[in-house]
């Protein structure tokens, strides 16, 4: 049954855990004590099935209570889960029913090693909103046509977005995404059909999860779908993430269809590799980003958390059977967030934001479009009523679809003056995000931290433009 759902290293290792745990054998931490060791041999002399369920039951009590002195529950789920399915396979033995559900309502507390230590560390934690900032701004801006570029920015941007385990990409086919009103004289809406894996008796791409693909995901996956047209995979199975040749051991395996699907290995180094080649920098820790799909689950799904996502929600975007697994991402609720942002923080983190795409420019004489009233750009509050401010121009010949004056200093169309008192606007975002996040909580105050990082950005290099025309002078 668990060869349906692991790997033969976790079977194996799950097998030890629950002979060691049974049978008294020697333990990381030791021998376990002789009495649980004699327990176990008595079991083994039991023939009768009455005798050997009363026996298991003694066993089970003494095993519990070790694991509970030596702070080893998270061995238990093991014993548990061996349990259970025996009560169902082999009642005829003596495995007790009863006791199968007394064993379900025992607590197991979260290991504080593997996936609790792992959303604590800085390397290896979900990703801090500066941090998702800095990331999807890097597959905004990277306008590369190589294949194996084009792979990369799919595998993150559905990495973000859905928070699935990379089996769980690599098994998708081209004809996994596709246009639900297909047919219809309306604009398209897409989907993703994503396989589940580790399901018991459930083989590879059997059962699925329908997911809506936004635009600019669909935009990602369009690129990926032109690029693959270079590849010819004869009569096999055409994936999404694909291989350049056909994967020549599958030959007489009864897997040919995988051939061109690429491994679990190949789709973490392109997220890797991604942050490499776009050299992306941790505003948090100054340092390299380090991306792997693991940091991208844990963001996706404490994210799910923050926006008020249930448990049971949040196992079934995760492709988990049930809720055991989600409990340690609601503990880490609220650490992860920029929770206090002032504006020594944003000056320091703006420039390294690399948001603001525009020009400075002197005044508006200076600037494309100056002349022009309709394309004056002005701040006149948030949520408090302040003087309007001439902040910039838009240097853009067609009609603004954005919003400004908010989605202006991300534009590089942008043109923000010298003169203009843009210390003023920081301080009133940075005011009505205070205010927003007692109302509102910090989802919704930290929507507008772009703009608030984009606007630091902008007084820098205003700075610097000063300080360059004292030096010419």
């Amino acid at each position: 049954m668990l060869l349906t759902q692991q790997s033969a290293g976790a079977v194996v290792s799950a097998l030890t855990v629950l002979l060691t745990v049974l049978s008294g054998g020697r333990s990381a931490t030791g021998r376990w004590p002789a009495e649980l060791r004699q327990l176990w041999r008595d079991t083994s002399t039991k023939v009768e099935p009455s005798s050997l369920g009363e026996s298991l039951r003694v066993l089970l009590v003494k095993a519990v209570q070790n694991l509970r002195q030596r702070k080893s529950m998270g061995d238990f789920y093991t014993v548990r889960t061996w349990y259970a399915w025996s009560c169902e396979t082999m009642a005829c033995l003596g495995f007790d029913e009863e006791l199968g559900l007394e064993l379900e309502q025992v607590s197991i507390p979260s290991r504080l090693s593997g996936i609790a230590v792992e959303l604590e560390g800085a390397e290896c934690g979900p990703l801090w909103d500066v941090e998702v900032t800095v990331l999807r701004r890097a597959l905004l801006h990277d306008k590369s046509t190589e294949r194996i570029h084009t792979m990369q920015r799919a595998a993150v941007a559905l990495s973000l977005a859905y928070g699935r385990n990379p089996a769980n990409f690599c098994l998708l086919r081209e004809t996994d995404f596709k246009n639900s009103l297909a047919g219809f004289d309306v604009p398209a809406q897409w989907t993703l059909s994503i396989p589940r894996i580790k399901k018991p008796g459930v083989g590879p791409r059997r059962a699925f999860i329908e997911e809506h693909v936004g635009d600019e995901l669909a935009g990602y996956i369009h690129q990926l779908l032109e690029c693959n047209k270079r590849v010819d995979c004869g009569n096999t199975p055409r994936p999404l993430f694909m291989r350049k040749n056909f994967d020549w051991w599958r030959d007489g395996t009864g897997t040919e269809e995988f051939g061109y699907h690429l491994t679990v290995d190949t789709f973490r180094y392109l997220i890797r590799q991604f942050s490499s080649r776009m050299q992306l920098i941790s505003p948090r820790t100054g340092q390299a980003l380090h991306i792997t799909p693991r940091r991208l689950r844990y963001t996706f799904a404490t994210t799910m958390v923050e926006l008020g996502v249930s448990k049971r929600v949040l196992a079934a975007m995760l492709d988990h059977s049930d809720t055991q697994h989600v409990q340690v991402y609601y503990s880490l609720k609220g650490k992860r967030l920029t929770n206090i942002l002032d504006r020594a923080a944003a000056l320091r983190l703006g420039p390294l934001m690399n948001i603001f795409r525009g020009k400075v420019v002197s005044s508006c004489s200076a600037a494309v479009n100056g002349d022009k009233p309709e394309k004056q750009v002005r701040f006149a509050g948030d949520l408090h009523a302040v003087p309007d401010i001439d902040i910039g121009a838009c240097g853009k010949r067609s009609l603004c679809s954005l919003d400004p004056p908010f989605s202006c200093y991300a534009c590089p169309k942008f043109q923000p003056y010298v003169e203009a008192d843009h210390g003023a606007v920081l301080a009133e975002l940075l005011s009505s995000r205070e205010e927003r996040l007692r109302k509102y909580g910090s989802r919704l105050a930290i929507q507008l931290d772009d703009v608030i990082y984009a606007v630091a950005e902008v007084i820098v290099e205003i700075a610097k433009y000063v300080r360059r025309k004292k030096k010419k002078t």
